[in-house]
């Protein structure tokens, strides 16, 4: 059995004889059963403060799963094994960064967590096994010290005094917009790629990229959740689009049925509304409904239903029957068709033809817009694509609603207008995309904004009261120095 789908299996124990209070105890366990005992004991050492432990252990997987995926992420490889974390390298952990990026697409604090989290994993290592080489080394002050697969150093934060281990893969805050949308030229150098692209003769890796791409711009949805689009969905489009064209499209309460969903009607309705006045629609009010299983958070398996340009729909529906089912670029080449329509899927890998999921797409992605071709200047990566959706419908909810109403009331009831396009389990988590929205009305540049409190602040607030309320108090906080500049 291969080591696949790792969990984390979570277990009451005493604290001790005397005591009844109870600690959380954990095994990092693999599909065969095997577990990784140097993440186990990681987590349940001294090394990880108690109040640092839940935040750790989801890092923790997260970075053990990329070594997982590792040869799939970067070489499109169906079969693979994982990464030992014995020999993880420094150009591992530059990888690891792209990997993140093009997984969540997470802005430099969100990357430099999980990079430091993995950096004191193998410090550990190092520390706690008997290592017949150098794993990790870790210079101080810049003194040399014997090379070590991993090549770090010790820093000193200047506002609380405490020393950290960093390594060059962190990027810099300066020059690491990631966060920000993807803009409307990098979008135009995309498909000026694609034409290329063509032109090279990669008929089906063209055709699979401008489908996948014009979906992520017009949905939002993550490539994890575009990469489990199936043929039940791709002929639920096909069943509207033809309701649509004769003149008697489906109701939300038909669509439903069809699809055995439980669905609040007024809440799709306001959101199709929200959808309909945003630069998503491109002035039309032929809109109809995509089903997408989402694959984050609490509502991780739960459908959601978006509305699509019916043009959008139309272009996923038709590069499923040319390149899925009748496959005509191998029909075009004198080839046998190889029944790809058997996995039932929307999205197959072109090499091998087996369905690919979320990574094995951002690789794809990454592979062609930032391998293959590099020549432009602009941030590309699938995630981004995420972050316009969801600013545009803000900014759009920011102009048609009074703004004097209040920073978090405002923001809340414009997040939870949204929420359920977007499939955010939490309003707290969307909080940027308001000041994101605010930034393009007032034509201000976010690069140059100042951030409301420094790194190893914000590591603590998360530490002590999770990602969602931090992001809270820093939102309040910037809110505060905006409406202080403008008194002044």
């Amino acid at each position: 059995m291969p080591f696949n789908d790792l969990k984390v299996d979570i277990k009451g124990t005493l604290t001790s004889n005397y005591s009844q209070d109870k600690k959380e105890s954990c095994l990092f366990l693999y599909g065969n059963n095997e577990v990784n005992w140097f993440a186990t004991d990681y987590l349940m050492s001294d090394s990880v403060p108690q109040g640092s432990k839940k935040g750790t252990k989801g890092m923790v997987r997260y970075f053990l799963k990329y070594l997982e995926s590792y040869e799939v992420w970067k070489n499109g490889t169906t079969l693979s094994k994982a990464v030992p974390i014995g020999i993880v390298t420094d150009n591992h952990l530059f990888d690891f960064v792209n990997y993140i990026e093009d997984d969540i697409g997470l802005e430099r604090n969100g990357i430099l967590r999980r990079v430091k989290a993995a950096l004191s994993l193998i410090w550990f290592i190092q520390n706690t096994y008997k290592l017949s080489y150098k794993l990790i080394s870790i210079s101080n002050n810049n003194e040399p010290t014997e090379d070590g697969l991993i090549n770090a150093e010790w820093l000193i934060n200047q506002h609380t005094g405490r020393k950290y281990i960093s390594h060059k893969c962190i990027p810099h805050r300066e020059d690491y917009p990631s966060r920000n949308p993807i803009n409307d030229d990098a979008i135009e150098s995309i498909y000026d790629d694609l034409e290329l692209l063509a032109e090279s003769g990669q008929e089906l890796k063209c055709e699979l990229l401008t489908t996948l791409v014009g979906l992520l711009e017009k949905t939002g949805i993550r490539v994890s959740e575009a990469a489990n689009i199936n043929e039940h969905t791709v002929e639920l489009l096909r069943l509207q689009i033809t309701s649509s064209l004769n003149g008697v499209p489906m109701s939300l309460d038909e669509l439903a049925n069809s699809s055995k969903l439980t669905i609040d009607k007024k809440s799709l309705q306001a959101s199709e509304a929200i959808y309909r006045k945003s630069q998503l629609n491109n002035g039309t009010s032929s809109n109809i409904w995509i089903q997408i299983k989402t694959t984050k958070g609490k509502n991780k398996n739960k459908i959601r239903l978006i509305p699509i340009p019916i043009v959008s729909a139309q272009y996923i529906v038709r590069f499923y029957d040319d390149y899925i089912v009748n496959e005509i670029d191998r029909i075009k080449a004198g080839k046998p068709k190889l029944n790809r329509r058997k996995h039932k899927m929307l999205f197959i890998q072109p090499e091998t033809h087996a369905p690919m999921d979320g990574v094995m797409l951002s690789s794809l992605f990454y592979d062609v817009f930032s391998r293959q071709f590099k020549s432009t200047k602009y941030k590309r990566s699938p995630h981004l694509f995420r972050h316009r959706f969801i600013t545009l419908l803000v900014k759009e909810q920011l102009k048609s609603l009074n703004s004097n109403l209040g920073g978090q009331h405002l923001a809340n009831l414009i997040l939870a207008r949204i929420q359920g396009l977007t499939g955010h389990a939490r309003i707290a988590s969307m909080l940027h995309y308001v000041q994101l929205a605010e930034a393009e009305l007032n034509d201000v540049d976010v690069d140059t904004q100042i951030y409301a409190i420094d790194e190893e602040t914000r590591e603590v607030l998360i530490a002590k009261l999770g990602e969602d309320e931090a992001a809270i108090i820093e939102f309040d906080i910037i809110k505060r120095k905006k409406e202080k500049a403008m008194l002044n």
